[in-house]
């Protein structure tokens, strides 16, 4: 945990059996909300690229709240920004943005979509760690990300995830998930 929050240059980094396991502990801390910050509610909208596995829509489903898909770029595969737009409602509380392939997601205008909107980014990173945006690692630009170490991955260690914020009381919800488990 401590040399991956370095690696990653973010403040916390907290380790999970899997990735789908980061996630969930982190969908559950954001619902658990902040004083002056978004939440999530049961039934709320969580905005997700439809190029992805079932890893990412089921601690979604899980946590009772509805993944709602979005189109991908045909040549990134990454999220398409313009049905992004189209996409968000007044129940619409999180986006979560995969980073395909290794290739970073627009997160300037991902970020600027999140501000306008008053949206939680989640990076989902299980295929990116490494990757760079504008010269600082994926991962540290959302409210939270999450990382997989499966068998597929840039890293494997057969099983193996990884939840990093830079949010100091997110982070101590997602540290008393992992201790519940």
């Amino acid at each position: 945990e401590e040399g991956f929050k370095r690696y990653l240059g973010v403040k916390h980094a907290i380790s999970f059996n899997s990735g789908r396991t980061a996630l969930m502990a982190i969908l559950a801390a954001l619902q658990e909300g902040q004083p002056g910050s978004v939440a999530l509610a049961k039934e709320d909208e969580v905005l997700l690229q439809a190029f992805t596995s079932n890893a990412v829509p089921n601690p979604i489903l899980w946590q009772r709240l509805n993944p709602i898909y979005v189109d991908c770029d045909e040549k990134t595969f990454n999220i398409d920004i313009e049905d992004l737009r189209k996409k968000i409602t007044p129940k619409t509380r999180a986006i979560i943005v995969q980073h395909t392939f290794g290739l970073a997601a627009e997160l300037d205008e991902i970020l600027e979509i999140c501000r306008q909107n008053n949206l939680i980014l989640i990076e989902d990173c299980a295929h990116s760690l490494g990757a760079e945006y504008q010269g600082k690692k994926t991962g540290a630009f959302g409210r939270a990300s999450f990382f997989s170490f499966g068998r597929d991955k840039v890293i494997s260690s057969v099983y193996g995830g990884m939840a990093a914020t830079n949010d100091e009381e997110l982070a101590e919800k997602i540290r008393d998930y992992q201790e519940k488990i």
